[in-house]
């Protein structure tokens, strides 16, 4: 079983199952099954029924090479010859086992003991779990002294997703041909550089309206809030509160048709078209004196409420003006 790929070659972590000096007719491909853990850590899980169903659905013998050469010196387009050929498989004695149809130089090798060890190399999916054998190499050196054993496994041996879960991915039909996907991927392509442009300048753009709505809607607030006090609908002390219920839509509605239909808060003095009374500053009154004024006024009996009085006051002390 081959391992990740390591700088600047691969490196084989196995747990190789120890072969006699001759041919045997059968060999041990995983001598344990279940959960398998290799030398650095890594685990695995190994179902001896989904590799066998494999095998027999795929309908093709299984290489016996030399040092993984299927798997490392294939890639490159280096010749990998077989030494021998799985054809069967089989479950003895809690280890995967593999019928083998030697060859030649592959009875030669182990006659001379040239390889003493055999290490399966598998694919396997994200969490661990073999799905398929490869082949299997005669190796020289196992990586667990003193126990029969796994060999390594590239973790860049993963199942690559099917062409049900690309087809999905890009919202196809599950049956969905490679062509199809491929023209999907096609169409919907941009450049990684268009891409980034593209979203930046959006960005830019959202910031962009971001301010001119909240400068729209604060001249909104600001007409609405003061057409309130200039119609004496709202104190001065209440702007604040009214500017705080105007920060959504819908509040903005709100307080718009709250002070549509609000009444005036005080009488109109006519104070702005009139003159201070002759006399001097001495007959003006002060905030303070009115406020008394009024007040007494009500307690008197001599006005019904507070702004009342405050009307009668302002017209007595204006009226020669």
């Amino acid at each position: 079983m081959t391992t990740a790929p390591q700088a600047p070659d691969f490196c084989f972590h196995a747990l190789a199952f120890a072969l006699p000096g001759e041919a045997p007719e059968w060999i041990t491909i995983f001598p344990s099954l279940g959960d398998v853990e290799t030398r650095d850590r890594r685990k695995f899980k190994v179902d001896a029924s989904a590799l066998m169903a494999r095998f027999e659905k795929d309908g093709v013998v299984i290489p016996i090479d030399v040092n993984h050469a299927t798997a490392i010196a294939a890639r490159d387009g280096k010749a990998a010859p077989a030494v021998g050929w799985i054809t069967q498989m089989r479950v003895e004695g809690g280890a995967l086992q593999g019928k083998v149809d030697w060859l030649d130089e592959g009875k030669a090798l182990l006659a001379a003991r040239s390889y003493r060890f055999v290490s399966p190399d598998f694919f396997h999916t994200s969490n661990g779990a073999a799905t398929w054998i490869r082949s299997v190499a005669l190796v020289t050196a196992p990586a667990l002294g003193n126990q029969p054993a796994l060999a390594s496994a590239h973790s860049d041996h993963q199942e690559p997703p099917s062409m049900k879960e690309i087809a999905a991915a890009l919202g196809l039909a599950a049956d969905a041909s490679e062509a199809s996907c491929l023209a999907a991927l096609k169409a919907d392509y941009v450049p990684k550089k268009v891409h980034d442009e593209t979203v930046s300048q959006l960005s830019i753009a959202t910031t962009k309206l971001a301010t001119i709505e909240a400068d729209a809607r604060k001249a909104k607030v600001d007409a609405l809030i003061e057409g309130a006090l200039k119609d004496k609908k709202i104190l001065p002390a209440e702007k604040d509160h009214y500017v705080s219920l105007c920060a959504s839509d819908a509040g903005f509605e709100s307080v718009s048709k709250l002070l549509a239909a609000k009444v005036v808060a005080l009488p109109a003095s006519g104070l702005d078209k009139k003159a201070a009374p002759e006399g001097g500053a001495d007959e003006r009154l002060t905030p303070a004196q009115l406020s008394a004024k009024a007040t007494k006024m009500v307690k008197d009996g001599e006005a019904p409420d507070f702004l009342a009085a405050v009307g009668i006051l302002q017209d007595k002390h204006f009226a020669d003006a």
